[in-house]
């Protein structure tokens, strides 16, 4: 039989829902009633045309589906998985990660430049749109951001205050909040509103501040400091300075934990670490002995590696020595 390095069918699957998401088809199905392909075209200011093909696309796929015949053609609806997955907010909804998934695949066909080059071609940094990308960084994964808790609690014990460095919208720092934990979600001026937004009622629970970490952390104490997937994108310099600071914000007997991609740790880390390349001047997949030595250097002891079952890729944890 014969074998193929890639499926293609996967690459027009995610093509097609992100165009059906940015025509406007994907919002106009989003209500309940049932539309035509000339009803879509309307709401969406496009091609009755050309919404019927991708709509029939959509069907075929399970994500719409026919909910009767008139003489003038179909009437149109989501379905439920395509509803789940696209529209409604919850840890199915993939929206936001099809759309950043598009907008990578733009820096990875600038891959033969970004390797004569060793930089990443100029690009918008916000040309997928801050919402976006914010959205899409965020873990939704129930199993994963309870594996993380756990995780955390397991090698520091109780907690009373964590900081969630660069947290997104706040899927961790929840977790952490609704497990009884002060938390305290450190992003960038631009994203705390959405992360706001995000968390509604909850956000009443946690303090949102804006900051760029790889300047300072916010004074704390806290008793546990938290990197959710921001080592990577930046060089060794960066991430020194950002572990010395974890410590210095750090209760005495505190924890720091850095959830990434450990070189040699993992079957994603390699070519992860291409992804850092085409997106970033300094990023990359870092080794143990590195983050050993950054922990070190800053003062944690009893320094770990696991291996997170749900996601792939590693937890390091150290602890702010007592007595200090």
């Amino acid at each position: 039989m014969k074998t193929s390095l890639i499926d293609r069918g996967a690459v027009e699957r995610l093509l097609l829902l992100v165009g059906a998401i940015r025509s406007g088809i994907i919002d106009a199905l989003a209500g309940e009633a049932a539309l035509s392909a000339e009803e879509v075209a309307g709401a969406a200011g496009a091609d009755p045309r050309a919404c019927r093909i991708v709509l029939e696309a959509l069907v075929a796929e399970g994500l719409a589906e026919h909910v009767y015949q008139t003489q003038e053609g179909a009437l149109y609806r989501l379905s439920a998985l395509g509803r789940a997955h696209l529209v409604d907010q919850g840890p199915e909804l993939e929206r936001w990660g099809l759309l950043h998934e598009v907008h990578k695949l733009r820096g990875w066909l600038d891959l033969p430049e970004v390797i004569r080059t060793g930089r990443p071609t100029p690009r918008d940094p916000q040309g997928q749109g801050m919402r976006t990308l914010v959205w899409a960084m965020g873990e939704r994964d129930e199993a994963v951001l309870d594996e993380i808790v756990e995780r955390c609690l397991g090698y520091g014990g109780a907690f009373r205050t964590m900081l969630d460095v660069g947290g997104a919208v706040g899927h961790v720092a929840r977790s952490f909040s609704r497990r009884g934990v002060q938390a305290t979600l450190l992003d960038r001026e631009d994203v705390v509103p959405v992360a706001h937004e995000f968390l509604g009622e909850d956000a009443r629970d946690i303090a949102l501040v804006a900051g760029d970490y790889t300047l300072a952390l916010s004074p704390g104490p806290f008793d546990l400091v938290y990197f959710g997937n921001v080592y990577h994108i930046y060089g060794p310099e960066v991430n020194a300075r950002a572990t010395r600071e974890a410590f210095s914000t750090l209760s005495p007997g505190g924890t720091v934990a850095i959830q990434d991609h450990v070189w040699g740790r993992g079957s994603r880390a390699a070519l992860f670490a291409v992804n850092m390349l085409q997106a970033t001047e300094q990023g990359g997949v870092w080794t143990e002995a590195q983050y050993r030595q950054w922990l070190e250097n800053a003062g944690f002891d009893r320094i770990e590696v696991l291996d997170l079952e749900t996601t792939g890729s590693q937890l390091i944890l150290g602890r702010h020595p007592k007595g200090l």
